[in-house]
């Protein structure tokens, strides 16, 4: 596949007629890191996709915490929680969605960018804010609950991180007026994605997925403009983030 997609023309109908492949937009390309493929986390997922199983895994493990009656066993499980909220290693919730802010900024910023993109991503940019910070409350009371001595306390801590956890997937509805996540100051990660699709359905041209080559292999250069790496590296070489 990678061989195929370096050429530039490819014979079709025994040689009848010429498919010209075009590469996609760079703005797409940044749009696919946030939303399919990038080569830097696990399993080489798009951000959001890692946001949504991190933001997963914290009220998991939310959850367990807050049926504990173990002071040292809710410890365990709220480390989790913290873990996948907030880890640069293992890129947590808050690492995961700040990444895929600033993919939709790059696209906007690609010379190639439509209308529809530009006046797409600061608006995406602040919709996350809701989601940091909650990731940031969520560290906070983790460490409170590291240090508690008392199962009494830890556990309304934890019953506080569980309701965090679970606005961070669906969002949040601090009133009770309306659905969760229905405004964007109280999005989870579930209604940015929907946000995303719904901005890439009113693109045009429309978006199509883009290939993992040239998701892969996308470089800024030093001087700031953004190249398809040609020999295909697969994003090893530096120049990307």
């Amino acid at each position: 596949m990678a061989g195929i997609l370096r050429l530039g023309v490819l014979g079709c109908s025994a040689g009848l007629c010429a498919c010209i492949v075009r590469p996609p937009t760079i703005a797409h390309v940044h749009i696919g890191h946030a939303v399919t493929a990038v080569h830097v986390t696990p399993g080489h997922e798009g951000y959001l996709s890692v946001a949504e199983q991190r933001a997963n895994e914290a009220y998991t493990a939310a959850k367990s915490a807050n049926g504990d009656a173990d002071l040292r066993q809710l410890k365990a499980h709220i480390a989790a929680v913290v873990d996948a909220t907030d880890s640069q290693e293992n890129f947590g919730v808050r690492q995961s969605v700040t990444m895929a802010a600033n993919h939709i900024s790059f696209a906007a910023t690609s010379a190639d960018a439509s209308a529809n993109v530009i006046r797409f991503a600061p608006t995406f940019a602040t919709d996350t804010a809701a989601i940091v910070e909650r990731c940031n409350y969520i560290d906070l009371l983790g460490k409170d609950v590291a240090s508690s001595a008392s199962l009494k306390e830890a556990s309304l801590l934890a019953d506080e991180i569980l309701k965090l956890a679970r606005a961070n997937i669906e969002g949040s509805d601090a009133n009770g007026s309306d659905a969760g996540g229905s405004a964007p100051s109280k999005d989870g990660v579930v209604q940015l994605r929907a946000e995303v699709q719904a901005m890439l359905a009113r693109e045009t041209p429309p978006y199509r997925t883009v290939d993992q080559w040239y998701l892969f292999n996308l470089v800024r250069l030093p001087n700031g403009r953004w190249v398809f790496d040609k020999l295909g590296r697969g994003g090893t070489i530096d120049g990307y983030k």
